[in-house]
């Protein structure tokens, strides 16, 4: 359920603003309305912390999965750290870049080999002067004419040739028509060979000294925290409106932290102003009574980012239900239901040393069971039901692998698929009673969800099994029919008016809707038992074939399992964010209860 909200003003001496907003921050129960003041203060508190998490992230790549992390010392110690991250990183830049040069220079020196500037220099000052030349064929061919030079190809393709000319005579008067390789004076190959291994040298020291750091996370951690803290009250600061020697704050609180509130103002004299919030258009924060339901869906919607407008309804325990249901339809498979199990049992036994692990393998892990058990009366474990006599059987559930492995009563599954269909949308009708609480309302919905079941025997009789429509279907949609337009439109709105024909097709689409849950499972079982299909094929050629049929099989799966779970995204949350939400009149507008509280590292 969401948590009743309070709408509070706080008044303190402005003298004692600081101290005030301190032990607020000890408190963690209020959640401040921002002036839209932005301090330089602010500004910089939260650029340095931008900056302390961008190096932080940075340094935790670099750290291997067996590097020993040292204990916590302080949060100094962590600003020392992240210094000199940042001096050695601008470093590290500093010498790749010096690297790649002189990479590059060797690599353009390379075809002349290991020569010596000094040699070259030596033969000149003794009349001999050695040109190191790259140009085409025919100025290779020019150059073997020219008196008093003597060539040396080194390297020759198609167009171009790299050679040595060695001239005796006048070096200027032919230097000229010759097409000079330009050197450097330092492009020695010797010594940038030297170089380039002391450049690269001291670069291998300083990764090593960054993959150090990288070690002290908690440090790191601890230092990021109070400079999180640390902005966070910088914006507190700013959210103060000060009026002469009076400083107003205002937030929300939850009602069960009222008290708690009201000591404190008592203890430090401070005033209080609290009152209920009163209108929709209130930006309310909003909280969800930590039940087992959203205990167990919350990671679901921390995911997606959603949450229940203030003044709407907490719909946890119906998506939980019927999300878990659509995943075990779409996945399908037993098989993977195990697999995904495994995998959450032993994320449940990493979450005692990573806590933030504990939610989310909670969640799949009741999923993993949803699935294991549809698939198990499907007789599907991992796509075998789809080859003949590959079917795994379980003794007394014959039937129920028959229901949903048979071409002929897959029928029967659709059918279910639009039961799932009415109920959910019924139930979205009757919660949306529940919270508006007035007699149209009730009416209004009423009549929908008598709409909503004649579209049900409408789909059925349409898609599932043809036949004639039954003649209470008719009653349902007149006597629905009549009851929304009684009480369910208003009719002094030409835009409700002219909607209305068109909320009539959406609820039709939105029971179709439900067939995707079909259309997806029998997608991913004939995927899978095409791969499989391949393996066994692959087996029977040969005997020394049996691992590439089990390589494709496995490579099969895997992309079956990706899609399945990118289909649980996009099919089983929809249904639930939009058609359930629509017939419950959700819009996720909410916004979640966020204090002014200190970091937890």
């Amino acid at each position: 359920m969401i948590v009743p909200m309070k709408k509070v003003t706080l008044l303190a001496m402005a003298k004692d603003e600081q101290r005030a907003l301190e032990i607020l921050r000890d408190l963690g129960v209020m959640q401040l309305v921002q002036t839209g003041k932005y301090s330089s203060a602010a500004q910089n508190s939260l650029e340095l912390y931008t900056s302390a998490c961008r190096l932080a992230r940075q340094l935790d790549a670099l750290r291997s999965e067996e590097a020993e992390l040292v204990p916590e010392t302080s949060a100094e110690r962590g600003k020392a750290v992240l210094e000199s991250a940042a001096e050695l990183f601008e470093r590290k830049l500093d010498l790749e870049m010096e690297l790649s040069t002189l990479d590059q220079r060797l690599d353009r020196l390379a075809v002349w080999g290991d020569f010596k500037m000094e040699t070259i220099e030596t033969l000149r000052s003794k009349g001999v002067t050695v040109l190191l030349c790259s140009g085409s064929r025919d100025e290779f061919e020019a150059a073997k004419l020219l008196d008093d030079v003597s060539i040396f190809p080194v390297r020759e393709n198609r167009s171009m040739v790299d050679f040595a000319a060695v001239i005796t005579g006048d070096a200027k008067d032919i230097s000229g028509k010759l097409p000079v390789f330009r050197l450097a004076d330092d492009d020695d190959p010797a010594s940038l060979k030297c170089k380039y291994l002391e450049v690269k040298n001291r670069l291998e020291q300083t990764e090593k000294t960054l993959h150090d750091l990288s070690c002290e996370t908690e440090s790191i951690e601890l230092y990021c925290t109070g400079l999180s803290d640390a902005a966070e009250f910088d914006r507190a600061a700013d959210a103060m409106q000060e009026y002469g020697e009076i400083s107003v704050l205002n937030g929300f609180v939850p009602q069960p932290e009222i008290e708690a509130l009201r000591n404190a103002a008592k203890q430090h004299g401070w005033g209080l102003l609290i009152v209920d919030p009163t209108t929709e258009d209130e930006d309310v924060p909003v909280l969800l009574k930590n039940n087992r339901f959203t205990r167990i869906i919350k990671p679901l919607f921390d995911f997606l980012g959603i949450a229940p407008g203030y003044w709407e309804i907490d719909i946890s325990g119906g998506v939980l239900i019927f999300f878990t249901i659509f995943y075990a339809i779409i996945v399908g498979d037993a098989g993977y239901g195990v697999l995904f199990g495994i995998i959450s049992l032993f994320g449940l036994r990493a979450a005692k040393r990573k806590p933030a692990l504990l939610a989310p393998m909670r969640l799949l892990l009741v999923l993993s069971v949803a699935a294991t058990i549809w698939g198990a009366l499907c007789g599907s474990w991992f796509g075998l039901s789809t080859i003949p006599g590959t079917q795994i059987a379980i003794p007394g559930l014959e039937c129920f692998r028959d229901f949903a492995s048979s071409t002929a009563k897959q029928a029967n599954i659709q059918f279910f698929c639009f039961i799932l269909a009415v109920c959910q949308l019924s139930i979205g009708r009757i919660w949306r009673t529940i919270r508006e609480r007035n007699w149209r309302s009730a009416i209004s919905n009423f009549g929908w969800m008598l709409i909503v079941w004649g579209n049900f025997f409408l789909t059925v009789r349409l898609i599932v099994y043809p036949g004639e429509f039954p003649k209470f279907m008719y009653a349902l949609y007149g006597a629905g029919l009549l009851l929304v337009m009684i009480c369910g439109v208003n009719w002094k709105n030409a835009a409700a008016i002219f909607q209305f024909p068109f909320d009539i097709i959406g609820s039709f689409t939105d029971v179709l809707s439900y067939i995707r849950l079909f259309a997806v499972s029998l997608a991913g079982a004939c995927i899978a038992g095409s791969f499989n299909g391949m393996g066994f094929n692959l087996g029977e050629v040969s005997v020394w074939l049996i691992p590439a049929g089990l390589l494709v099989a496995a490579i099969g799966h895997v992309l079956n399992i990706a899609l399945a779970l990118l289909s649980v995204l996009v099919h089983g949350v929809r249904l639930n964010t939009l058609e359930f939400s629509n017939h419950t009149g959700l819009s996720w507008s909410g916004q979640a209860f966020d204090p002014f509280k200190k970091s937890k590292k």
